[in-house]
């Protein structure tokens, strides 16, 4: 049975959706079959589904009323499910949530997405489904990430040790159907969604 993702994040502009394509194109480019189920009504996975061409990568049809079947569904076909949900603590997100392997949730480097993660994180917590936190959209300096870091500790949040930083080449690709991991040169960037994929299977690992 393959392992579900979702990816959660009450405040816009965190980068949800890119980092979910970034992910999964990780994972599919080492041969892993991997499923992308989109439940935000701005529809963007879906859209960029539409246009990519990417090898082990497969975009299901689902709704929200149906979201658990599928997911589970999922989840005996492929090694991966990733899951785009809705930025409110919905009905949707509850039951995404409770089919789920694992709850990635984007934080941008500020205190308001720290704040605005909370709600998810209580979700999670009531689930009793195990979430990490991912800091994306990094700037290249400044202490704001190490501040926030800390802000979620204080909260008993679960933080991963990955960093994605703030690159044009994430949106560009993103918009073009593609990723920056096939994006000519970019090493720093590739890099960091590599290590983002190895430490989010070897924490999948310790979950069992």
């Amino acid at each position: 049975m393959g392992h579900a993702i979702t990816f959660a994040q009450q405040k816009g502009g965190a980068g949800k959706t890119t980092l979910l394509a970034h992910l999964a194109h990780s994972f599919a480019l080492k041969k892993q079959q991997v499923a992308l189920l989109d439940l935000d009504p701005q529809g963007s996975l879906t859209q960029w589904a539409s246009i990519a061409d990417i090898e082990n990568l497969t975009m299901l049809e689902t709704a929200s009323y149906r979201i658990g079947g599928d997911i589970r569904s999922a989840k005996d076909r492929y090694d991966f499910v990733l899951v785009d949900c809705p930025g409110n603590a919905s009905s949707t997100l509850e039951a995404a949530i409770r089919e789920s392997t694992m709850i990635l949730i984007p934080c941008q480097p500020s205190m308001m997405d720290v704040w605005a993660s909370s709600a998810v994180l209580a979700m999670c917590k009531k689930e009793d489904k195990p979430a990490r936190v991912i800091f994306n959209r990094v700037p290249p300096r400044g202490t704001a990430a190490d501040m926030c870091r800390t802000a979620l500790k204080e909260k008993d949040a679960q933080v991963l040790k990955s960093n994605i930083g703030n690159r044009v080449t994430f949106s560009k690709s993103f918009g073009e159907g593609s990723t920056a991991l096939t994006a000519s040169g970019q090493k720093v960037a590739k890099d960091e969604i590599s290590a983002l994929a190895k430490e989010v299977s070897q924490t999948l690992k310790k979950l069992g």
